[in-house]
């Protein structure tokens, strides 16, 4: 976590010093520390369980050297929303992004990219920013950049905006995010007085997932499944689950394909770092590596273009998430407390000495606070022809889940799992045919009402 100075305070006798035959020398004032450049590499619909192994040198810079947050949320698993909570620190319904057809609504002067930029920060967005983004549109509060409108349909010859002109890249996405990066920090050599910001958010491994030649190949290695790939009986969970299915070959071929896309990101993290060790950066730089999402493999049957992400279920919401700077935030440790992607923002402003204005108050917590959640509010609106609109409350001992009617207020479903006794979310007790073991959820469901309308200090 971030390592605070202690302070020491000295208290000296004015008599003691009026007897000293020498006069004291004018102590020198303390010089401030340098503000920390920040590095997010955001993978795109990469889950949190079972892709890092095929990622070793992104393990060896972030979990070796760094902090791993296991319980890592996005508080709205789709990517604009949860883009704009990484760029905000807040939920998608005070940001006012709240599916991928509406980035247009952020508030461009509530983003740490604004508030960083305003403060002296040379600033660099490379990749994808938002879908639905208007290639020709210039991304705010950026120096540099290079973006392309949509990760599905990125490829060699693919349209980006770089630094304004429109232009055809013919190479591999993530190489050329990763050739902007290293040129970026080259053009930051000798500005050490200045501090930085970059964003690399890639395309991969989002669907379809293209590997380049070099990993196109790649052993992966063996995957079996796991017991919410096989559940046969969704009787318990909402109609949009119960019909769906998908072969187990299909789950396997995608996950194939979305690992061996992510050693390209491993090679980008390599470039990047290795390019701040020869610039005697790394140290001065707090550097998150993360998704905007997570990802289901078939499970609960969900697979279909739309349900991979969207649900609430805990492959499409978990995240991975790791933190490092060294000096400031432990090495190799594990974090198992419930944070999520709206912390990142407060945590960069915190590391930089800034605050958020007040008309755009923050929701989320600082990664290094002291104050561990006891829940997360997680939500999901309405996306036409998809998945219904719902909301949850996840806590490390249940998630309870409410979906909306037309109204957007009215609880059409419910679901509520035991995370303890069934990791898999396999079992919704509330419609499992036995009322003895029904949880009272009064309570939780109306803590979980005023959740969805919560600002800043007043949210979980």
């Amino acid at each position: 976590m971030l390592h605070q100075p202690k302070r020491i305070a000295v208290v000296v006798a004015t008599v003691a010093v009026a007897c000293l035959a020498v006069p004291l020398r004018e102590q020198a004032p303390a010089q401030p520390a340098r503000r920390p450049n920040v590095l997010i590499i955001l993978t795109d619909d990469q889950r949190a369980s079972g892709t890092m192994s095929v990622m070793p040198e992104t393990r060896r810079v972030f979990k070796r050297n760094g902090t791993e947050f296991t319980h890592a949320f996005a508080t709205t698993p789709l990517c604009c929303p949860s883009r704009a909570s990484i760029f905000t620190g807040r939920y998608a319904h005070n940001h006012g992004v709240k599916n991928n057809e509406s980035p247009g609504l952020l508030d461009q002067e509530s983003t740490v990219q604004r508030y960083l930029d305003s403060d002296g920060y040379r600033t660099a967005f490379f990749g994808k920013y938002f879908n639905s983004w208007p290639i020709r549109a210039d991304p705010p509060h950026f120096d540099r950049w290079a973006v392309f409108a949509n990760s599905a349909l990125v490829s060699p010859g693919t349209d980006w905006n770089v630094n304004g002109v429109v232009q055809a890249v013919k190479t591999y996405s993530t190489d050329y995010i990763a050739d902007q990066a290293v040129r970026f920090l080259a053009g930051s050599e000798g500005s050490d007085d200045q501090p930085w910001l970059m964003y690399l958010a890639t395309a991969v491994p989002h669907l379809p997932a293209r590997p380049e030649s070099a990993h196109a190949d790649a052993p992966v290695g063996y995957w079996p499944g796991n017991p919410a790939v096989f559940e046969r009986d969704r009787r318990d969970k909402p109609p949009f689950v119960r019909d769906r299915s998908v072969a187990l070959e299909e789950i396997r071929m995608v996950r194939r394909n979305q690992l061996r896309s992510l050693k390209s990101v491993d090679d980008l993290v390599e470039r990047v770092f290795a390019t701040l060790e020869k610039l005697d950066d790394k140290a001065n730089t707090l550097a998150f590596f993360m998704s905007d999402n997570g990802f289901l493999w078939g499970e609960h049957g969900l697979h279909a273009q739309g349900s991979q992400k969207r649900s609430p279920y805990k492959p499409s919401v978990k995240l991975p998430l790791f933190m490092r700077w060294p000096g400031h935030v432990e090495a190799g440790a594990a974090r198992n407390r419930l944070v999520a992607n709206i912390d990142v923002a407060p945590t960069i402003l915190g590391a930089a000495g800034l605050d958020p204005d007040r008309s755009y108050p923050m929701d989320g917590i600082p990664l290094d606070a002291d104050r561990p959640r006891r829940r997360l509010l997680l939500e999901h609106y309405v996306d036409p022809g998809r998945i219904p609109e719902w909301a949850a409350t996840y806590t490390h001992e249940y998630e309870y889940i409410e979906y909306y009617g037309d109204d957007g207020s009215t609880p059409a479903f419910r679901e509520y799992y035991d995370l303890e006794s069934d990791p898999w979310q396999l079992d919704n007790l509330l419609l499992d045919g036995d009322p003895a073991n029904d949880p009272d959820i009064a309570g939780i469901a109306e803590q979980l009402h005023a959740d969805r309308r919560c600002i800043g200090a007043a949210c979980p």
